[in-house]
């Protein structure tokens, strides 16, 4: 008699204490994914060597820089906080001038500290390997540097660059680029 007793206060105990305790809400704290994707369109630009003369079939100045071409690049890479990231990246550029389309692929170190409340200055530089496409087996180092404005929101930003090819076609010089651009990261 005595262990049904026990027993039996042992289960209403057990019934007890369940209720009583509850289920606690677990609170979950929502980061933000430390991945980014990076999308970039751009136009090297070269010298005008004819800047600030007329042209005799238009009557008009001539501008100080000609556009020389297209680089579209493509990147994904790790981020903290939108502050500084790592990444790799793939793209094809288009130097019209030389008659050369290159694929570089290569790494960035991207800084991008918060100037206001909507505005951020970034400054990225990479360094990889450039493919020539172009049929003359031209392979080099391939380094960049940039520095631009990006939107906080949006990602969308303004950028200048340096990039420099690490092979020359005709020339000893190694082939580079200053370009002008657009990106946006996507966060």
């Amino acid at each position: 008699m005595k262990s049904r007793v026990f027993f039996l206060l042992l289960l209403t105990f057990q019934f007890v204490f369940a209720q009583e305790e509850g289920a606690k809400p677990r609170k979950y704290i929502e980061d933000p994914k430390p991945i980014y994707k990076k999308f970039e369109l751009s136009s090297p630009l070269r010298a005008n060597q004819y800047a600030g003369e007329i042209n005799p079939y238009t009557g008009e100045k001539e501008p100080w820089f000609l556009l020389d071409g297209i680089s579209a690049r493509a990147g994904i890479g790790a981020h903290y906080d939108k502050w500084i990231g790592i990444g790799m990246n793939i793209g094809i550029d288009w130097k019209a001038n030389r008659c050369l389309v290159v694929a570089p692929v290569f790494g960035t170190v991207r800084i991008s500290p918060r100037i206001t409340e909507e505005l951020r200055i970034t400054s990225e530089v990479g360094y990889g390997r450039a493919l020539s496409l172009s049929g003359d087996k031209l392979s080099g180092n391939f380094k960049k540097i940039s520095l631009g404005i990006e939107d906080e929101e949006s990602g969308a930003g303004l950028y200048i660059e340096l990039c420099q090819y690490g092979f020359s076609k005709i020339t000893p010089e190694r082939i580079g680029s200053f370009s002008i651009g657009l990106n946006v990261y996507l966060f």
